[in-house]
């Protein structure tokens, strides 16, 4: 008996293939704001997290509720009484104003970040919201701060100087150099203090003080050198380590005037000793 050949099988380009999940943390066209939220904020778990100030509608918010109580004690104060309605509503609106001064307080506290990662994070979330970036007033346009720590290195006049003028791959530290690529490129100094500018200030820091030292003895212990001479010397040395302490080193006004009067009294010791 002959067998019937079974059929070809339908070539693969008739089935549509089926259309694949994005992967966690990828944004495509065509999502609605509840997945462009989940995977927005999948994609930034591990980054740390920025808030935007919003000092305007802090602002806002703190006018509206201080035009309130306006209102309510002018009212008091016409009607000469408060019932139980204006008293109840008067604790609440105190107690809504005291947050929000609080609050904008607490806001205006946190760490500001540079303005070339405010402006990375705005183009990320204008990105992920395009139905709110497009909304007038710039919705994303605000002043961006964090929770991190302050800098790992402190500026003063030194360093910020130091920071314009040395090589950019010493000026720029690696974690800066990956947020701020685009001033590294168009060499723009550094926002902040990278650990080579901050030792090349410690060495010129302590070489200054050391000659500080040095040099004045030296000049003292010249022949030709009288008291009166050593004095001028001694005068003129204080002077200038008062100038560079006040103007070129980030300290206070006690740190100031207590390295001041220690440099001074050894050099006053020394010409005791050698006078």
């Amino acid at each position: 008996m002959a067998t019937t050949p079974a059929p070809d099988p339908a070539p693969s380009w008739l089935y549509p293939k089926a259309v694949e999940p994005p992967k966690p943390g990828e944004i495509l066209n065509g999502m609605d704001y509840s997945e462009r939220l989940w995977h927005h904020t999948f994609a930034t778990q591990d980054n740390d997290v920025h808030f935007l100030e919003y000092r305007v509608l802090h602002r806002l918010n703190i006018f509206d509720l201080q035009n309130q109580l306006a209102k309510l004690k002018g009212a008091c104060w016409k009607d000469q009484k408060a019932s139980e309605a204006d008293l109840k509503k008067l604790k609440s609106t105190l107690h809504d104003y005291t947050i929000a001064i609080q609050d904008y307080a607490y806001m205006h506290s946190l760490q500001g970040i540079r303005s070339s990662q405010a402006r990375a994070l705005r183009r990320d979330l204008s990105q992920a919201f395009p139905e709110i970036a497009n909304l007038p007033g710039e919705p994303f346009n605000s002043h961006y701060c964090t929770l991190g720590s302050a800098p790992e290195f402190q500026s003063d006049p030194i360093r910020d100087y130091l920071k314009g003028v040395v090589p950019r791959h010493l000026a720029y530290s690696k974690p800066e150099m990956d947020l701020n690529m685009d001033g590294y490129l168009a060499k723009l100094p550094p926002e902040t203090i990278s650990p080579s500018v901050d030792r090349v200030t410690r060495f010129i820091i302590a070489f200054a003080g050391g000659a500080a030292l040095v040099v004045p003895m030296l000049v003292m212990s010249l022949p030709s050198a009288h008291k009166t001479k050593s004095l001028i010397t001694v005068s003129v040395a204080v002077t200038l380590f008062a100038a560079i302490m006040s103007l070129a080193i980030r300290a206070s006004n006690s740190e100031t005037l207590v390295a001041t009067a220690t440099y001074a009294a050894v050099l006053v010791v020394f010409v005791g000793t050698s006078g």
